[in-house]
This record gives structure tokens, sequence and C-alpha cells, in this order.
């Protein structure tokens, strides 16, 4: 089969079907992760809130999801506490209370304590910023944090590891057919001009909410909807560093997070309709103002201004309604997903969470084995026992603890312990590869952007991202594969001349070139920026330019290369 988007949905499709015994190949026009995959919440959870809708069987599925990627992910699916704040009174709290309480049931076996109740002086404790105006207290209950796209990566990396052929910067064209029978697709490599056909029985289109441009909407099949959300970044200070709070907006009682990321905080979600451009959803001046707002009435003393914000983020949710003409509000429409058989040999998804993607492409791949292919031509879905990031075996919460622990015995207290712990964190088991690249220049540890220390990403991983993971432009290192674009208030110009040093000595590009693509950077992290705001240029200044290295496959243990299959002198994606 041909899998259409390297979205978080795309890549856990090849990850399926390649553990499957199917041959995959993946295309993705821009960069893994790219869209909407890369600008959720960076939750795995059940969605509390869709227990209001009644929506039970995907609150299960989800929390039931969560728990499985737990033992899969272990190091990228960390479970949190999150603080519900009651001011309603005892109707509120009784309401809420029997929530959580399904919430728990719904829950079991996934290795989540149950919920529990803080009066207000123990919540004030825990979220000493938060309003006390009409507090009773709080109920804290648990759910799981990841970074979306980094998790994108590592499900690519299983599927490469079973077989599969994935790559970015191609999009697909055309799908072929001889008399009604899909023989494969017209692919073009974006960056070279190239194109080149690819053989396959099945074509998957998994490319959330550019779905229907490539697949025709029928009657009576679903359409995609289009929602928009957006999330600031700001400073840690004043928020809860080791809790999550829910709060409410001001003006329509919508619920949304409040959630400490990567050293610094994230505010959102909004939820809207959208009609604009699908690829380049941008951040407006009233959606800044309305969580500036909502996150003030919440903590009044941190009194966030938008000179205060490190970065915005808008994505776009393909929501699914399948019905003509259907006018209700996006928060309104279910998060579940479909599958169907668009046409004859084209199989669409869409809609659907992060947190449910491995079993929304179990469901895909079934319908390609019953359907398309035949029962006998695969095996069984195999994920829930396929850990990621090169780990022998899924593993509990306790087991991994133990292994971490085992990882960084015998390092000394200092830097080249920060190190570790950081990489272990980020790569799971694969951290051994980028130490390597430290032990052969101990240049390669130090900070990517020293100025900054929310970012903790050591140069190393800019590195190894060239290098491994199909990196391309300084974008795809920065604003995805270490999400420095996100945590600094210049969106990463600081660290921007040195990747692209870095780039320039695995690549060979000459001066224009290194110029031409610090100023794409400075166009890509437009989007980033809050709306009206100066923007310090970008410092031209040459960085640091090692010497010219050959790219080369990982070691076994480290899960290979997402690999390319390109001139490594034509661009950054591999041999």
């Amino acid at each position: 089969m041909i899998v259409v988007g390297g979205g978080i949905t795309g890549a856990g499709v090849a990850w399926d079907a390649a553990t499957r015994g199917l041959r995959v190949a993946l295309v993705e026009q821009g960069d893994f992760a790219g869209g909407t995959s890369s600008r959720s919440t960076k939750l795995l959870h059940g969605g509390l809130r869709y227990l209001q809708r009644a929506d039970i069987g995907l609150v299960r599925e989800a929390l039931q999801e969560r728990g499985v990627m737990q033992r899969l992910a272990p190091h990228l699916v960390e479970l949190y506490p999150f603080l519900f704040p009651i001011y309603g009174g005892l109707a509120e709290r009784a309401k809420l209370a029997a929530g959580l309480t399904l919430y728990d049931a719904l829950a079991l076996g996934s290795g989540a304590p149950r919920h529990s109740w803080l009066g207000a002086d123990a919540t004030s404790r825990m979220a000493p910023g938060l309003t006390m105006d009409g507090l009773d207290g709080a109920f804290v209950y648990r759910d799981a944090q990841t970074d979306d796209a980094r998790m994108v990566v590592e499900v690519l990396r299983g599927a490469v590891a079973h077989g599969a052929v994935v790559i970015n910067r191609v999009a697909m064209r055309e799908v072929a057919r001889q008399h009604g029978t899909v023989t494969g697709a017209m692919v073009e490599d974006t960056i070279t001009g190239e194109s080149i056909f690819v053989d396959a029985q099945v074509v998957v289109a998994a490319t959330g909410v550019w779905l229907e441009r490539l697949v025709r909407p029928r009657t009576g099949q679903p359409r995609v909807r289009p929602a928009k959300g957006v999330h600031l970044f700001v400073p840690l200070d004043g928020f809860p560093a080791d809790a999550a709070v829910y709060a409410s907006t001001t003006r329509d009682r919508r619920l949304f997070f409040i959630v400490p990321w990567l050293g610094v905080a994230m505010l959102g979600t909004t939820d809207t309709p959208y009609e604009g451009d699908l690829a380049s959803p941008e951040t407006q001046a009233s959606e800044v103002e309305y969580l500036l707002e909502a996150t003030s009435r919440a903590f009044p003393s941190v009194a966030l201004k938008s000179s205060d914000i490190l970065a915005t983020q808008a994505g776009l949710r393909p929501l699914v309604s399948t019905e003509t003409g259907d006018d209700r509000a996006t928060r309104t429409l279910s998060r579940e997903d479909r599958v169907w058989e668009a046409e004859p040999g084209v199989v669409a998804i869409a809609g659907g969470k992060l947190t449910t993607f491995r079993h929304m492409a179990q469901r895909v791949v079934d319908l390609v084995a019953t359907r398309l292919v035949g029962p006998k031509a695969t095996g069984p879905a195999v994920t829930r026992e396929r850990p990621l990031a090169g780990f022998a075996r899924p593993m509990s919460g306790v087991e991994y603890r133990s292994w971490r622990e085992g990882a960084l015995a015998g390092v000394e207290a200092g830097r080249a312990r920060t190190i570790r712990a950081l990489l272990v964190t980020r790569y799971g088991a694969h951290f051994r590869a980028i130490e390597s690249l430290i032990d052969g220049d101990p240049s390669m540890g130090e900070p990517l952007s020293p100025n900054d220390p929310a970012v903790q990403s050591c140069r190393a991983e800019a590195l190894f991202a060239i290098r491994h993971e199909q990196a391309v432009s300084i974008s795809d290192v920065l604003a995805r594969r270490l999400r420095v674009s996100l945590l600094t208030h210049d969106q990463g110009r600081a660290a921007a001349c040195d990747v692209a040093s870095m780039f320039a000595s695995e690549h060979g590009w000459t001066d224009g070139q290194r110029a031409n693509a610090l100023l794409e950077y400075e166009a890509d992290i437009a989007q980033f920026a809050v709306p009206g705001s100066p923007r310090t240029p970008i410092d031209k200044t040459p960085g640091w330019v090692g010497p010219t290295m050959a790219v080369g496959a990982l070691t076994p243990e480290a899960g290979g290369q997402l690999g390319g299959h390109v001139d490594a002198g034509k661009d950054a994606r591999g041999p």
C-alpha cells in the first residue's frame, strides 16, 4: 500500500501495516508532523469534557490507548496531575465528582491512580497563583502528556524498522488505475521535481484537513470540517510547574488548559470553524486576547501581557461531519474518527485524536486486509505489543523508571548527566546514538540555544536530526524535531545560524544556499510570532562549521534512520 500523509495518523497506518507484513510506502508533501500533528495540546488523554456529550465509547477507547502508549513509549508518555478547581459550590462539585468517577472506571487497567479532592488551602499550596475568590477546592486526576511531533518520528521509525519506506517532501500527484483497479500512484519529489511511479494495490488517504483535495467527497460519505485551535507559549513563572490546570474562559465558559511543557507553560486551546488557507493558519490578535483574558482570570497574579508570549501556534483539527450543510459549532462535533472506502482501492480516514492514533490505524489496516487485499494476506494487528524507541519490550511505569535509573547510573552529576537525562527522555533507548556524536566532538554537547534556559537541547540533537530524521530545512530541526521555535522569544533565531552551518557542512551547501535557508526559516517562523510584535532578524554571522562527514545509517540498536532515497548532494534526506 501507499500511505499519503506523514502526520500521526499516516505514521500509525504505516507502522501497523508494516508490522503485519504488508509492503508499505509513506509519502508526505511537507515535513513529518508539519500540520496538525505538531500543533496539538500535547496530551494523550481521554477527554474529560467529552463525557458531557455522552461520548463514552470515545473516552473509554482514548483512556485505554493512553495506557497502551504508556507501555510502548514510556519515555514520551508521562502521567501528569491535572487540577480542576471548583468555584460553583456543591452542585458543581457533585457533577464533576460523578464525571471523574466514570472517567476512573473507563480507565481501569491503564495504570492511572484514581482522582482525589483537595480543599481550598491545599489547592492554593499546589497552585499558589490560582485565584482564591470563591474557591471551594479542586479535584486532582491524572492524564498523560507527550511531545506530539516527536511521537510521529518514533512511530515512523517503528514502521521503518519493519520494512516500510517513508519519505518527506514527496507529494501524491495521481492515483493510477487499470480497468477500475488501483495499480499505484505517481508521486513527485517537491525539491528536485522528479516524478516516480509507485506500485500499490491500495492507497490510504491520511491527509487530515487536506483529505478532500485527494478524495472527492460523495453523497452520504463523511466530510471534513476544519476547526482551528490556538495555543500560546509563555514563561512558566507564576504557574505550577508540576501540575496542569483546567480553567474556563470568561466569555463563553469554554474549558482550556494551562500545561507545563518543556520548561514553559502552554495555554489553550480555542475551537472555531476555519475556512482559510489550510497550509498556513495564523493566530489572530483576538485569539491572543481571548486566551490571555481567560488565563488572567484564573491566575490574576501572573498578569500576562502580549509581550510575555514566547510564541503562538495555530493548528487545524480534521473534524468529521456526515451531514451536508452541517452548521453546528465545531466544538460540538464528535472527535471520533471515520474510516471508509472512498472509492475502489482508496481508503480514507478522518477525524480522531492523537491519543487514539494506534487503534485508528488498526481499523484502517483491518479494512484494507478484509476488503481489498484479502484477510489471508496479512496477520493480525500486533502494534499493541511492539514498543517504540528501541525498547526491547513494553514496560510499566515502574519498569521504565528502573530502566531509566540504570541508564543514568554511573554518570557523574553535571553537564554529562543533564544531557543523558534529556536524551533518555526524548529518545528512549536510542539515546546512545546521540551521545556517540558528542563522544566524537565534545562541542556537540554544548547547548543549542545557550541564552534560553527553557531550551535544553544540545547541538548533537540537531546534527542527529539532519543525518537520521530526514530534516531538510532549519524549520524541520528547530520547529518540529526539537521544538526550539516554540520555546524562545526569538522563535529560535539565535540557534538558526548554527543549524544552517551544520546543514552546510553535511551537504556541501554554498554560502548562497545557507543564506537562502536562513531566509526561508525567517519566513517559516512568522507563523509563531505574536500578532503585531516586532521581529528580531537572524544574526547571519557564520556559526559552527565542522568537518564534512558522510551521511550514515544508525547502528542497529538505534533502530535505523528514516530512510530516504535521493542523492544526499541534492538535499538533506539521506542516501
